[in-house]
C-alpha cells in the first residue's frame, strides 16, 4: 500500500477521494498530523490536537466495495483489534464508531467514489491516541487516558494498513467481522432513538443485518435502516 504523509491538510478524505478520481489502481493512505478541515459523519467536523490524533484515509480504488457501510463497519472492528492488543476494553456503536468505557474514541467515515459507477472507497479514520483535550460538547476520550500512557501514533497506524491491505486483496471474513460488532453493540436490545435521512425513528435494535443495516422493532414493526445518528431513548 502506498503511504503519503503531510504535516497539515484540509482533509485526508479529499486526498484520498481525488486519488481514485485520478485513476489510481493501487491502495493508499493518506495521512495527517493535523487536519484543518477534518470531516466527520453528517457533515460535522473532526476535532484534533496535532500530532495526538491518527488521521488516516484509506483509497481502495476498483469496483468490488459495492457497500461502503459494511467497510466503515469493519474498520470500527480493526481499531477495537488494535485496542484489544494494549489491551484496552471498547465497545460499538452503530454505524461505526469505537467507545472506551462510552466515549467516543474514533469515528469512522466511509464514503462511495462515484464517477460512470462505482470507482472506489475512501474509510477515513479519526482516532484519538494521545489527545488530552477535547470540545466542552462531546463525550471523548483517549487511547492514553484509557491506558494511562502515551503511544506512538504509528503504532495503530501499521495495524490498520495491514488490515486495509487484507480487505483490498479480499482475505477478510466480513461475516466474522460483523459478528464481533454485534457483540461489542452494548445498545443491543435496548431503546434507540435514530436520526436517518431526516427522520426520526424509536424503537428497540434487535439485529445488524449482513450488509451493515440496524434492524429496530417499532411497536411489532421491524424497520431497517442503513446509516443514521444514534442516541439512547
Amino acid at each position: 500500500m502506498r503511504i503519503q504523509k503531510f504535516e497539515v491538510v484540509e482533509s485526508t478524505n479529499d486526498l484520498a477521494r481525488k486519488y481514485i478520481l485520478e485513476g489510481n489502481k493501487e491502495p493508499a493512505a493518506f495521512v495527517a498530523e493535523h487536519q484543518t478541515r477534518g470531516k466527520g459523519r453528517l457533515g460535522r467536523v473532526w476535532e484534533d490536537e496535532p500530532g495526538k490524533s491518527l488521521l488516516v484515509s484509506f483509497a481502495l480504488p476498483g469496483s468490488t466495495y459495492s457497500n461502503p457501510p459494511l467497510l466503515g463497519l469493519a474498520t470500527a472492528v480493526f481499531v477495537g483489534e488494535y485496542l484489544d492488543l494494549l489491551p484496552v476494553p471498547w465497545e460499538t456503536k452503530w454505524p461505526n464508531d469505537v467507545l472506551i468505557e462510552g466515549k467516543k474514541v474514533a469515528g469512522i467515515l466511509p464514503e462511495g467514489i462515484w464517477q460512470d459507477g462505482l470507482v472506489g472507497v475512501v474509510v477515513g479514520v479519526g482516532l484519538n491516541v494521545n489527545q488530552d483535550e477535547f470540545p466542552d460538547d462531546t463525550e471523548a476520550t483517549s487511547i492514553k487516558h484509557a491506558f494511562g500512557q502515551a503511544l506512538p501514533v504509528e503504532q495503530p497506524l501499521m495495524y490498520l494498513i495491514y488490515r486495509m491491505e487484507q480487505v483490498y486483496e479480499q482475505i477478510v471474513d466480513f461475516s466474522e467481522i460483523l459478528a464481533t460488532f454485534k457483540d461489542k453493540f452494548k445498545s443491543m436490545g435496548k431503546k434507540l432513538r435514530v436520526r436517518s435521512n431526516d427522520q426520526v425513528w424509536e424503537g428497540t435494535a434487535v439485529d445488524i443485518e449482513e450488509d451493515g443495516s440496524l434492524i429496530l422493532n417499532m411497536e411489532g414493526k421491524l424497520v431497517t435502516l442503513g446509516w443514521g445518528e444514534v442516541t439512547l431513548r
